[in-house]
């Protein structure tokens, strides 16, 4: 991790699942890290964001794990940092995405978030780095031992939050290529376990949004 050090780092949500995951990852390795959650004061639903996105590009931070999802929070995170960012080079904005970009599952709202990110995404990766010199990426993880499915006894089918901390906070490393989207999904099983796990999610994701609107309305 030699080649991040230096670097100002900042990663949404960071008190639990993947972005628990990096936080500890880049302290581990002696990096300059920030962690953004409500356990600290940075409450993400609070004027979708503003507050977060006005202190990550006045204290210019050099690389961004957009982790967090609150409703409308990400998309508005990637937009405004890489339209601030976009002449600037070694910049990065690195999102945690989701498969139901490519799978839906019946949580719409949350789906469409996540396939803007893609989008957004692949779209601006044409143009790094004639036009666009900040690097945006997104890993659009399929189910997550996290706090979502935290009570889904198949691991086999969940993918470790650790290793996929680790692939996100590799896309950060400076390259040679430019990687946009990068899918991953965990091992296959049964249907009736893969419905049992996908009804649990869909809940989850429901309730979270139910949760996110509320904070949101309450912080108005």
């Amino acid at each position: 991790m030699d080649e991040l050090k230096g670097k100002k780092i900042a990663v949404t949500g960071h008190t639990k699942g993947v972005g628990k995951e990096i936080y500890d990852i880049c302290m581990f390795n002696g990096l300059d890290v920030h962690g953004f959650s409500r356990s600290n004061g940075w409450n993400l639903a609070e004027r979708e964001g503003d507050k977060v996105i006005s202190h990550l590009l006045k204290e210019d931070f050099d690389i961004v794990f957009n982790n967090a999802w609150f409703h409308k929070v990400q998309a508005k995170i990637l937009t405004n940092l890489h339209t601030h960012w976009k002449d600037k080079e070694g910049k990065v904005v690195i999102n945690t995405g989701s498969s139901t970009a490519y799978h839906a599952i019946g949580a719409e709202v949350y789906e469409n978030e996540k396939k803007f990110l893609r989008d957004y995404c692949t779209k601006n990766a044409i143009l790094y780095p004639r036009k666009n010199k900040c690097r945006i990426h997104n890993v659009s993880l399929g189910w997550t031992k996290t706090e979502i499915l935290a009570d889904v006894d198949d691991n086999e089918a969940l993918i470790n939050p650790y290793e996929a901390a680790l692939l996100l906070v590799n896309l950060a490393r400076p390259q040679d290529y430019f990687i946009s989207e990068i899918l991953v999904n965990g091992k296959f099983l049964p249907e009736g376990t893969m419905m049992k796990i996908k009804d649990k999610a869909v809940n989850n994701v429901l309730l979270d949004l139910t949760k996110s609107r509320d904070m949101a309305a309450t912080s108005e």
